[in-house]
């Protein structure tokens, strides 16, 4: 566990909705909806400063054995399942060449403005990894023992049937966890979670790895230092 604590100072951003702002936004709201240009400024910074983006798989294969990545390797992360990941990121991404995982909830797969099972395979057929978010974004620091299968067990399985291979990747939804959370996430083979901006946890690091949400009020260079000063 000590050299899995070691290495993680890898930086993880994790974005959500990547659209115009509307007049019913609320000021929250406001926090996790990135404009489109701004999201592409701030990848562009982060080419032009000097990080790599890395996939998640190399991520953690770095964590666990000690694989090595480029110099200030960074990895871009997205929750939710909005449809602009696959409308909007992905562009982005596909022409910086820039690998990202994506954690979508599976209850609004195919449903108005979020993900469809079609672009899931798209984004996996450019490169990207499909992680599980839940199936509909309860707290798994809240949630009764009966809830643990249709939260974790499940979304593995359906995101499973969508790709065609297994899925052992999460993220937490609002990034919270408890110890008992913890537990459940293993047991369910998850070998990997995401969560936001709490310590590693010294016993689970590998389901805690730490993340930052970049808000839209970030230009290059405030990302780029938050890159520097936050992992």
């Amino acid at each position: 566990m000590a050299e899995i604590l070691a290495r993680s100072n890898v930086p993880v951003l994790c974005f959500h909705q990547l659209r115009e702002f509307r007049a019913d936004d609320s000021a929250y709201a406001r926090t996790l909806i990135t404009p489109p240009d701004v999201f592409r400024n701030q990848l562009l910074a982060i080419r032009d400063g000097g990080w790599t983006p890395v996939s998640a798989p190399d991520l953690i294969d770095h964590l666990r054995f000690g694989t090595p990545l480029p110099e200030r390797a960074l990895l871009l992360s997205f929750d939710d399942g909005s449809a602009t990941h696959a409308t909007v990121a992905l562009p982005v991404l596909a022409e910086l060449g820039f690998p990202a995982v994506f954690f979508p909830m599976t209850v609004v797969l195919d449903k108005p403005d979020w993900l469809s099972r079609d672009q899931l395979r798209e984004l996996e057929r450019a490169g990207m990894t499909i992680g599980a978010h839940t199936w509909d974004h309860q707290r798994l620091d809240r949630i009764s023992g009966d809830q643990w299968p249709q939260q974790l067990d499940q979304p593995a399985a359906d995101l499973a049937e969508i790709l065609g291979h297994p899925v052992d990747l999460m993220a937490y939804p609002y990034g919270v966890w408890s110890p008992e959370t913890l537990a459940h996430v293993a047991a369910a083979g998850y070998r990997a979670a995401f969560q936001l901006a709490d310590a590693t946890d010294p016993d689970y690091p590998m389901l805690t790895i730490r993340r930052v949400m970049p808000p839209p009020t970030w230009d290059g260079p405030a990302l780029l230092g938050h890159l520097d000063a936050d992992f």
